[in-house]
């Protein structure tokens, strides 16, 4: 069998045939690329936020001696790859903000090479140019490449298995199926997610080895199953923990997504914890109608001429398994969380954030002018650079206050409650005392690693007044500082009326230090002080 040339593999992959962008066109473009890939490396390294909930309790977990993690884990609900990954990482580098989250970053950097050269390769330079220019400029991928979770890592496996896929279907052998499979194993193991992307890339393949006449086809088909295949039982290992989780954890914090989620979820990609505090409802919708313009022309559109683009019903090929990946995964992902209970958060969309940029700038060769498109990318990319700037300076936690003022005004033996336990991980990493006594609600727990097992089974017994009535059996004449909040998935007014109970408390007494500032921070919190009437002081 004589494997054909790239060139010509791809060839009904492409683009239709548009003037190329030439001339000082080209030459304007280019300069702006280059001042685009320094801001774009820049802001994957660049934020002034102290680490929040998710990320200081990734950094807690990955702490943990290596034969610990699996136990953690399996409270916390998440696959092992990236804590394992990480742990090593902080053993070379240290747990430093800038070490952990330099991790993300790197991850994204090697997101942007990868995704350029396989895009160059299946659907032509203009299209790896603009997919790695959307890319670098989005907010959302520059806000998990700062962000000390797997998502960034999530998005380079992702570019990662386009490229052994590509390999595969020029020239398929074994070796290049073992690729698709230890690409695809390190996908399970690193986001639940990943199951659903890999669900619909083995339908297609499916598909393509039944349907299709090309023996090339066929035969890295066959192989792409086998290599799916191989990566399900890799994953058995680790099946009763997921089982375990999947029943005993899941997403406790919010409800499961309605089926209107599916249909609106897409305009909701580049969001991410921080956009509502720097993004315009104006400024958003404009890009989200651009987004589903490109998407659609990706997928369906062709360039005729100047002012003519023609929208075909077919699915053209050199969009149809991209959007195929994208809606299917997506739509997959939104029905599964329905029924098993589970949440969907725009984040999730991390598995399939590279394809759909691919698409957007597939689509964007739907305008004939060269002018036309290269207006267009500087609009998109200049947008979502906007949203990505400002949230180098957004706070994604009050930490910062808590801690100055428990590290300045707090004694020795004081007791310091978190109410809800979230609230813990990011502010016990910058409390610099180790004379304080810390417990969380609603388990009376330590605040450095939440258990979500059966979460809200534990918060529907906890009653808020049997709680503060334990507290102040455990102060013994210390002062009590709540850190509270209010708003979380759950927990209603929970905090508010702890506080209100302590505050009530014969001869007690309260002072406010910090306010939730909910419009300033992601993750706001309150700073309650409350001295017993037996108080000893200092």
């Amino acid at each position: 069998m004589t494997p054909q040339r790239p060139s010509d593999r791809w060839r009904e992959w492409r683009p239709d045939d548009v003037p190329a962008i030439s001339g000082r066109l080209a030459q304007a473009a280019l300069a702006l690329l280059a001042v685009e890939a320094v801001i774009a490396v820049v802001l994957r390294f660049s934020t002034t936020s102290l680490l929040w909930l998710d990320e200081a309790l990734t950094v807690n977990i990955a702490k943990l001696p290596l034969n610990q993690l699996h136990a953690a884990l399996k409270r916390d609900g998440a696959p092992p790859l990236y804590y394992a990954i990480l742990h090593v990482w902080m053993q070379l580098f240290g747990s430093g903000d800038f070490a952990v989250r330099s991790l993300s970053g790197l991850f994204s950097v090697v997101t942007l090479v990868v995704v350029y050269f396989v895009v160059r390769r299946i659907w032509g330079s203009e299209v790896g140019i603009v997919s790695t220019a959307i890319l670098g400029a989005s907010s959302f991928a520059t806000y998990y490449a700062t962000e000390v979770r797997m998502y960034a890592l999530v998005m380079l496996l992702v570019a990662l298995g386009m490229a052994a896929l590509m390999w595969l279907f020029e020239r398929p052998n074994i070796a290049r199926a073992a690729l698709v499979a230890l690409v695809a194993i390190a996908l399970e193991y690193t986001h639940y997610w990943s199951l659903y992307l890999l669900a619909v890339i083995g339908i297609w393949l499916l598909a393509a080895a039944i349907a299709s006449r090309d023996q090339i086809t066929r035969r890295a088909s066959r192989l792409g199953i086998g290599a799916l295949v191989v990566a399900a039982v890799a994953f058995v290992p680790w099946l009763p923990t997921f089982l375990y989780q999947s029943k005993h954890t899941g997403t406790p914090w919010a409800l499961a997504p309605s089926f209107f989620v599916s249909y609106t979820a897409l305009l909701h990609f580049d969001d991410n914890q921080a956009a509502h505090l720097v993004i315009s409802s104006y400024h958003s919708r404009i890009l989200q109608v651009i987004v589903v313009v490109l998407l659609t022309l990706g997928v369906f559109g062709a360039a005729l001429a100047a002012s003519r683009i023609q929208i075909e019903m077919r699915t053209l090929r050199r969009g149809r398994l991209l959007g195929f990946v994208v809606l299917g995964t997506l739509m997959m992902g939104i029905v599964g969380a329905h029924f098993s209970g589970s949440a969907y958060a725009a984040r999730y969309g991390s598995v399939i954030y590279v394809p759909l940029v691919v698409l957007l700038a597939v689509g964007v060769r739907s305008f004939k002018l060269p002018w036309a498109r290269a207006g267009l990318v500087l609009v998109v990319v200049l947008s979502m650079l906007l949203t990505a700037v400002h949230e180098r300076t957004t706070q994604r936690t009050q930490a910062r206050q808590i801690a100055a003022v428990l590290n300045t005004q707090a004694k020795a033996g004081d007791l310091v409650v978190f109410c809800p336990d979230q609230l813990g991980p990011s502010v016990t990493r910058v409390v610099q005392r180790n004379d304080l006594r810390m417990a969380a609600y609603p388990r009376f727990n330590n605040p450095n690693i939440i258990n979500w097992v059966d979460y809200k089974k534990a918060l529907g017994a906890t009653n808020p007044s049997a709680f503060a009535q334990h507290i102040k059996r455990d102060a013994d004449r210390h002062s009590v500082w709540l850190v509270w909040s209010i708003g979380y998935g759950g927990y209603k007014l929970r905090c508010g009326h702890l506080a209100s109970d302590l505050l009530h408390m014969p001869g007690w007494g309260g002072h406010q230090w910090v306010n939730a500032k909910i419009n300033g921070f992601y993750q706001s919190m309150n700073l309650t002080q409350f001295n017993p009437a037996d108080y000893k002081g200092s």
